[in-house]
């Protein structure tokens, strides 16, 4: 019978540093394809690493601002990527996407495909709640078209307004 041997990560472990030739894979983001340069990171004969990762806060609203300003479509993981950096439950969340909670789940998990008009509102919902002032612009940017459209097939209706005797002002149903 083979001894599995024991040992403490702690000491043998070896320091690496991230370079752009051979940057740290991220997973601990939860999407796929993030990597990190310039940070040290530890690396164990027995496959554990522990890597000293500074201001994640900022890096993970950085990684948010670059899903939502991506020119290609959002997968399911940045979905739950922004979902979660939101801090919004999944039923909550789909609320305001206006799916069913298992729908969202679907598109989580790469099982359905997510409309065009369904990324763009899961990024306008990241702009607007995330509070991020760097992404107002970019919320403007994806509401503009949509503004747009709507005034164009807008007719103009009669707006009646009142003022109560509280000396504020109350919309009445147009005659």
């Amino acid at each position: 019978m083979e001894m599995t041997q024991i040992h403490d990560c702690r000491t043998v472990r070896i320091e690496k540093s991230a370079t752009p030739e051979e940057p740290f894979h991220f997973v601990d983001s939860g999407l796929p394809n993030v990597y990190l340069v310039g940070i040290k990171y530890l690396v164990c004969e027995c496959g554990s690493v522990v890597a000293e990762i500074p201001a994640i806060k900022e890096l993970m609203r950085l990684i948010a601002r670059d899903v939502v300003l991506s020119p290609l479509d959002l997968t399911g993981e940045e979905v739950r990527f922004l979902r979660k950096r939101l801090g919004k439950k999944a039923s909550e969340y789909s609320s305001y996407l206006g799916f069913t909670p298992e729908t969202l789940s679907r598109i989580e998990n790469g099982k359905q495909a997510i409309s065009i008009q369904s990324q763009k509102l899961a990024r306008l919902a990241y702009c607007i709640f995330s509070e991020d002032p760097k992404l107002i612009e970019c919320g403007r940017a994806i509401l503009q078209p949509i503004l747009e459209e709507i005034k164009s097939n807008y007719k103009k209706a009669k707006i009646v307004l009142e003022m109560d005797k509280d000396r504020g002002w109350r919309e009445l149903e147009a005659a």
